[in-house]
């Protein structure tokens, strides 16, 4: 008889570990979900970032160019003001 009062609440107990099973079981797959949303929140910024940081090397490297054109330029303009600078020194 005791089997009998038991078996009710053996099932009343083995459905609250299935619900509760499940309840574990979708908070886990929503975990994921939400990691696998922030990896790829993270991916995206990183390739703004990269793509940032692309056009900052592209413009680096055009000013450094033109920084060591111009920087010839006022070579050979210094040298040509040092050349006559010694011609009026050498006149008497």
């Amino acid at each position: 008889m005791s089997d009998q009062s038991d078996q009710p609440r053996r099932g009343g107990v083995q459905n609250v570990l299935q619900w509760a099973q499940l309840l574990v079981l979708c908070i886990g797959v929503a975990g994921v979900f939400l990691t696998l949303g922030r990896r790829d929140a993270v991916l995206e910024m990183n390739g703004q970032q990269i793509a940032e940081l692309r056009a900052i090397c592209s413009d680096l490297a055009r000013v450094t160019g033109s920084l060591s054109s111009t920087d010839a330029a006022h070579s050979a303009q210094i040298a040509s003001i040092e050349k006559r600078l010694d011609r009026l020194e050498r006149l008497p």
